[in-house]
C-alpha cells in the first residue's frame, strides 16, 4: 500500500494531483454516522476559553461551552459508534452585528479564517482535530456561505465578499442574505478549501443552503468543485484525513424544491431529510405528532430509494436525522408516561441506523433529554440544552446503549448504510404488526435483516437457526451473512 501511495504521488508530481486522483479511493459518505454538537451549550472546560454568557436557547442552559469541552467528549462521542461529529459554527463571531446571544451561536460571523475566541485558539482546535481523527472520527464544520455578521477584511488570498443585499432563487419565501454571487464565489471557494488543507477537516454543513442559488445559477457547483479538487489532491498525495469532502446543505424544502434548489445541475450531493425526519419523529417545530402516523409504512418510505420519494435520482444522499438544534428534541415528542417510552427511541434510532445514506443524531437524545419545558426558549431554539457525558438513570443507560449497539452494527456492516432494501410485513396472531427489511449490500455480498414489531414476537429468518426474539418496540438487528 505505501509504495501505491507512493506511485500515484509521483505520477501527480509529473501530471497533476487531478490525474491520478481517481486512482485513489474517495470514502463513501453514505456510511456517516454523524454526532451535532451545539458548541455554546454543550460542555465548558474551565482550562479553555470563557465561552459566552448568553445565547438564543433556555434560561437554565449552560451558554459557555468552549472546544476544550468538546475535546474531552471525544471519548463519550466515539462510544456511541458514530463516524463523525458536527459542530455548529466555530468561526469569530465575537463582535458580529447582533449582539451576543446572536454572536453565540455562530451563524453570524465577523471573520471565517479565525476561531472565536470565546471557543477557543487555533491549538485548541488543531488539538480537537487531531483527537478526533486519532478516535477514527471525520470532524465536520458549520459554515455560512450565504449570509454573514460584518465581515470587513479580505480572505487570506485576498479575496472579499461582495455584500450587496440579494435574494436567492426561493425569491423572498427565503429571505434575503448579504453574500451576492459570482461577486462573492472566489472567497468562498477559498474558504471551502482553507480549513480543509490547514488541518485536515473533512467537510462541511452549510446553513440555509439555498442562499447560494441565485439569479438562476447554483453556485455550490463550483464551491464544491474546489473541494473536489484539494481533497482530491491529499487522496494522491497519501493524506489519510481531509479526503472526504462531504458537504450538506440545510434547506427544509420538499424533495421538489431541494431538487430545483441545491441539487440543481449537480451542485450539492446531500441536504437534510427533513420530509423524512418528519415522517418517523414529527414536526420541527410542533408537538402534534410523534411520527410513524401510518405505521412501517413510513419506515418503508424512508428506507426506499432517494427517488421513490421524489429526490433528483438515486446518486443524491439526504441525511435523514431525528432532531437538531432548530427545532424540539427527539423525547419531546413522546408522552414520558407511556411505558414504551424509552423503546419507542430506540425504534427511531434503528431507522436511522437501517438507512442507506448519512445520518446525523443531536447531542443529548442518546440520553432522551427533554427540552419542551425549558424556560425563556423559543421553538426554533428550545433544544439547545446543556450537553452531559453519563446517565441519570438505568433508563437512559439502557437507550445509549443500544444506540451504540445500533450504529457500531451500521459501521459493521455496509448493508445497512449502502445496501438495496426488501420489505414485508405480517400481523401475528395475537395482534400488532411486524416489519421485516432485508438489506443485501451487492459488492460485498453482505447481508442483513432488521426486524421491527410493536408487539413481543418470534420471527423465523432464513438463514438463521433459530427464530429471532424481538420485543414490542425494540428492534432487531441480524447478520445473515
Amino acid at each position: 500500500m505505501k509504495l501505491k501511495i507512493m506511485f500515484f504521488a509521483f505520477l501527480a508530481s509529473i501530471f497533476g494531483g487531478s490525474a491520478v486522483a481517481a486512482a485513489s479511493d474517495k470514502p463513501d459518505a453514505r456510511s456517516l454516522s454523524i454526532y451535532q454538537i451545539m458548541v455554546a451549550s454543550f460542555q465548558h472546560d474551565s482550562d479553555g476559553a470563557p465561552g459566552y454568557q448568553a445565547m438564543w436557547g433556555p434560561d437554565d442552559a449552560i451558554k459557555n461551552g468552549n472546544l476544550r469541552g468538546v475535546i474531552n467528549a471525544l471519548d463519550h462521542i466515539k462510544s456511541l459508534g458514530v463516524n463523525a461529529i458536527w459542530m455548529t459554527p466555530i468561526f469569530d463571531s465575537s463582535i458580529a452585528e447582533g449582539g451576543e446571544k446572536l454572536q453565540a451561536t455562530g451563524y453570524f460571523t465577523n471573520d471565517y479564517f479565525k476561531i472565536d475566541p470565546h471557543f477557543g485558539t487555533e491549538a485548541d482546535f488543531r488539538e480537537l482535530v487531531d483527537e478526533a481523527h486519532k478516535r477514527g472520527l471525520y470532524v465536520i464544520l458549520d459554515g455560512v456561505f450565504g449570509h454573514h455578521g460584518g465581515v470587513t477584511a479580505p480572505s487570506p488570498k485576498g479575496n472579499r465578499i461582495d455584500t450587496t443585499r440579494v435574494f436567492s432563487d426561493r425569491g423572498e419565501q427565503g429571505g434575503t442574505g448579504n453574500v451576492a454571487y459570482p461577486g462573492s464565489l472566489e472567497y468562498f471557494k477559498e474558504l471551502a478549501t482553507y480549513w480543509i488543507d490547514k488541518y485536515g477537516v473533512d467537510g462541511w454543513r452549510l446553513d440555509q443552503a439555498y442562499q447560494a442559488t441565485q439569479n438562476g445559477h447554483n453556485y455550490w457547483l463550483e464551491i464544491k468543485q474546489a473541494v473536489d479538487s484539494v481533497t482530491a489532491s491529499r487522496r494522491a498525495r497519501g493524506e489519510e484525513w481531509g479526503i472526504l469532502g462531504y458537504m450538506v446543505g440545510e434547506d427544509w424544502g420538499t424533495a421538489d424544491v431541494i431538487n430545483r434548489g441545491v441539487y440543481k445541475d449537480g451542485g450539492l450531493d446531500s441536504a437534510f431529510d427533513f420530509d423524512g425526519k418528519e415522517l418517523i419523529s414529527g414536526p420541527m417545530q410542533e408537538l402534534t405528532s410523534e411520527g410513524l402516523e401510518n405505521g412501517w409504512a413510513d419506515v418503508i418510505t424512508v428506507l426506499s430509494p432517494p427517488t421513490a420519494r421524489g429526490y433528483l435520482n438515486d446518486s443524491v444522499q439526504p441525511n435523514l436525522f431525528l432532531s437538531n438544534h432548530d427545532g424540539y428534541r427527539l423525547a419531546d415528542h413522546f408522552d414520558s408516561d407511556d411505558s414504551y417510552f424509552y423503546q419507542k427511541l430506540m425504534t427511531r434510532n434503528a431507522i436511522l441506523a437501517a438507512y442507506s445514506g448519512p445520518i446525523t443524531l443531536y447531542y443529548g437524545d442518546e440520553y432522551a433529554d427533554l427540552s419542551r419545558n425549558s424556560i425563556g426558549a423559543q421553538k426554533d431554539n428550545i433544544a439547545r440544552t446543556t450537553g452531559h457525558l453519563e446517565p441519570r438513570n438505568p433508563k437512559e443507560e439502557a437507550l445509549k446503549n443500544y444506540i451504540s449497539d445500533a450504529m457500531r452494527f451500521r459501521a459493521d456492516n455496509p448493508a445497512m448504510w449502502r445496501g438495496d432494501a426488501t420489505f414485508y410485513t405480517f400481523k401475528p396472531n395475537g395482534g400488532g404488526e411486524v416489519l421485516v427489511v432485508t438489506k443485501t449490500d451487492v459488492e460485498s455480498g453482505n447481508k442483513v435483516v432488521v426486524i421491527f414489531s410493536d408487539v413481543d414476537v418470534e420471527v423465523p429468518v432464513a438463514g438463521v437457526d433459530a427464530p429471532v426474539k424481538v420485543s414490542a418496540w425494540v428492534p432487531e438487528f441480524v447478520k445473515v451473512s
